[in-house]
């Protein structure tokens, strides 16, 4: 009889080891959370909400279908950090509002009311690409913007069996063999900015190719460097 290969066995290996590490989660995630009989105060939020003067609106449907898409609040530590994220969510796309603004996959599930008040607008992401988001038009009377506290209400229950269980699981997966195995597997990479390393590693590309006009005798004697002030 022909042994099995040990690559073979390995990913069999693998295959049973993340069967019961899905269990494992799958139990981690039916523990739920547990109400604090006391709330733990934690930072601020701001948030846009809708007034009481909504309900003299004859489109208040339409505002509120609108409400329920948008981003309605931002949490800091501080009051100072919970601006600063409001700013970078209302500006970030080049245009200068109080509230923030509509992705198009966004729009595309509101009602044609609620359609007709949005405004679009295009602008470039870091990537050079043209996107479309909307601008929303509610009244201003419609909607506050206030800073409130936040707290913690619920605390997350952990099981340390499950825990110490699941650590286990993952120093297995990252033995010689098994981490390799693993990624081949199933395809699989790592969340790393390849960005920063390619635009870095295209820099680099770019300035060694305008060393060749120069003779090799004038770089090695430094008298023609590559680096800019």
């Amino acid at each position: 009889m022909k042994p099995v290969h040990i690559k073979e066995h390995r990913q069999k290996e693998i295959r049973s080891i993340l069967e019961v590490r899905y269990e494992i989660w799958a139990k981690q995630r039916a523990l739920w959370y547990r109400k604090l009989n006391n709330p733990i105060r934690h930072g601020w939020f701001k948030e846009i909400i809708i007034v009481q003067n909504v309900e003299r609106y004859k489109n208040r449907d339409a505002i509120l279908e609108i409400y329920a898409k948008v981003e309605k609040s931002f949490w800091g530590r501080t009051k100072e950090e919970a601006e600063r994220k409001w700013l970078n969510e209302t500006s970030k796309y080049l245009i200068n509002k109080e509230i923030p603004t509509l992705s198009r996959r966004q729009f595309n599930k509101l009602s044609d009311a609620a359609q007709r008040m949005c405004v679009p607008f295009q602008y470039y992401t870091e990537r050079k690409k043209l996107r479309l988001r909307f601008y929303v038009n509610i009244p201003k009377r419609a909607y506050r913007i206030k800073f409130s506290r936040a707290y913690i209400t619920h605390s997350k229950r952990i099981d340390p069996y499950l825990e110490s269980q699941d650590a286990l699981i993952e120093q297995k997966l990252l033995k010689d063999g098994y981490f390799e195995a693993d990624r081949k597997q199933y395809k699989w990479k790592y969340c790393w900015n390849f960005n920063s390393y390619k635009q870095e590693k295209l820099k680099m590309k770019r300035e060694l190719e305008s060393l060749k006009k120069y003779a090799i005798s004038a770089i090695i004697n430094e008298e023609i460097t590559w680096e800019r002030n």
